[in-house]
């Protein structure tokens, strides 16, 4: 049968939109099933759970991110010749890009590590040092940062972006140069699942905070009615579809989705549209100061349903402009930073000594994220391809960092429990994640 041009492209793209390995193990026998499901997902979210068991799984193989190019075998530098040991940094800093606090407290976090890292030695005498690259707004301009990382500034590693197209784009272009990437920041759950073999993820990205937002209302406040209002960016689009995708498996399909722009402060036609829809629970994918804005013009609405969002709107910000108005407000946080522990404390302490102003998640992520790159450099010496190696042993163990206990599954992405987060009387309170369909028993500390 003869296929015209266009559906023949078509079909190139879907072939082309296939992980490698599908596309080599379709006669595969059925896989053993794998001791954690992938990006641990609930057991009611799972695809076609209630009709057969998958006939492959990916992402959940050990040899997931195996790596056999020649990186290694790359010679190591006269290390007496190094006045410093590099290391690059891409993020938004620039006032004008909404990601910025973002990107500020994501620096910081990591200066404070390298600060504290080279008051101990740095590495083997030498100092780290840091090479600051301002993630622009311009698509497409962290393909020449990394390049310039790699190749001017001679960076053995590198920690960004906020941006999760700055981060593809980071992803891709370390195919070519061959750069270690810790990501600290970025939400979104497709970054890992390019299967790159170059990139670690410590942030709870939106697949765990969809998919414990959706288990949260769905299987434990039991609400059936659901609206969605997010943001209408990258941001706002990726963690709402996971969301409605999570809860859609779960038998219950959003009754209305509706988004803002981004500078957005007048949100009645939006309200007046969920109003109708009769919702017995709100969902907000978005930032602090426009959720407030929201929280504030609903309930004047005298719309009094439950209200919850995505991590950007745990900030004391929010209660600050929402008032009452945000008393209720259920959101997923990425730290507690109401933890006792003498490593928060500490934290906590150095950081506002040095930047007077308390950690935020973009802060602490960071600064955990630079501790392990570090790690990782001394332990492996100053060769990319064994830096990359000395982060891919931490499979499927634990980190036991400032922001809290990680857990690295196969793809080197975070995937432990999230942090829920409540205002109660004016201000926030915290409670892990209650969840008790796994429990990784192969952890080990990777501290």
């Amino acid at each position: 049968m003869r296929l015209h041009g266009y559906t023949t492209a078509l079909l190139l793209i879907a072939c082309l939109a296939l992980p490698i390995k599908a596309q080599t193990s379709v006669a595969t026998p059925p896989a053993e099933k794998a001791a954690l499901p992938y990006a641990n997902m609930p057991p009611a979210a799972h695809p076609y759970a209630g009709y057969r068991a998958p006939y492959q799984e990916w992402y959940v193989q050990s040899d997931t991110l195996d790596y056999a190019g020649a990186a290694r075998s790359e010679p190591d530098p006269d290390t007496a010749s190094l006045k410093t040991i590099n290391l690059g940094f891409l993020g938004p800093l620039d006032a004008d890009n909404e990601d910025s606090p973002y990107g500020i407290a994501m620096l910081h976090g990591m200066q404070l590590a390298i600060a504290e890292t080279n008051a101990a030695g740095g590495f083997h005498g030498t100092p780290f040092a840091l090479c600051i690259h301002d993630d622009l707004a311009l698509w497409g301009a962290s393909s020449m940062a990394i390049v310039d990382m790699r190749f001017n500034d001679q960076a053995w590693a590198m920690l960004g972006s906020v941006d999760s197209s700055s981060t593809h784009i980071e992803v891709r272009a370390s195919l070519k140069v061959e750069l270690p990437i810790m990501d600290t920041a970025t939400n979104d759950p497709t970054v890992t699942q390019t299967l790159v073999p170059w990139l670690m993820h410590n942030f709870p990205d939106d697949r765990q905070q969809g998919y414990a937002l959706a288990d949260y209302m769905v299987q434990q406040r039991h609400l059936k009615r659901i609206g969605i209002l997010q943001v209408n960016n990258r941001y706002g689009r990726a963690g709402k579809e996971i969301f409605a995708q999570t809860i859609r498996r779960m038998g219950h399909s959003a009754v209305v989705e509706v988004w803002y722009g981004a500078d957005s402060q007048d949100f009645s036609p939006q309200l007046k549209t969920i109003r109708a829809s009769k919702i017995d629970g709100l969902v907000i994918w978005g930032n602090a100061p426009q959720a407030a804005l929201i929280l504030k013009q609903m309930r004047a609405l005298g719309m009094q349903q439950p209200v919850f969002g995505s991590s950007r709107i745990c900030y004391p910000e929010v209660i600050q402009l929402a008032g009452p108005a945000s008393e209720g407000l259920v959101v997923i946080s990425a730290i507690n930073p109401t933890r006792t522990d003498p490593a928060w404390q500490s934290f906590r302490q150095r950081f506002n000594d040095r930047f007077h102003a308390e950690p935020d998640p973009y802060a602490a992520y960071a600064y955990d994220g630079t501790k392990m790159l570090m790690a990782a450099i001394t332990q492996a010496g100053l060769n990319r391809g064994r830096i990359m190696d000395a982060l891919r042993s931490y499979q499927m163990k634990n980190y036991a960092g400032v922001s809290g206990n990680a857990f690295f599954d196969y793809t080197l992405n975070n995937i432990a429990p999230v942090t829920f987060a409540q205002v109660r009387s004016g201000k926030f309170v915290y409670w892990p994640e209650q969840r008790t369909d796994w429990k990784p028993k192969s952890a080990t500390n990777g501290q």
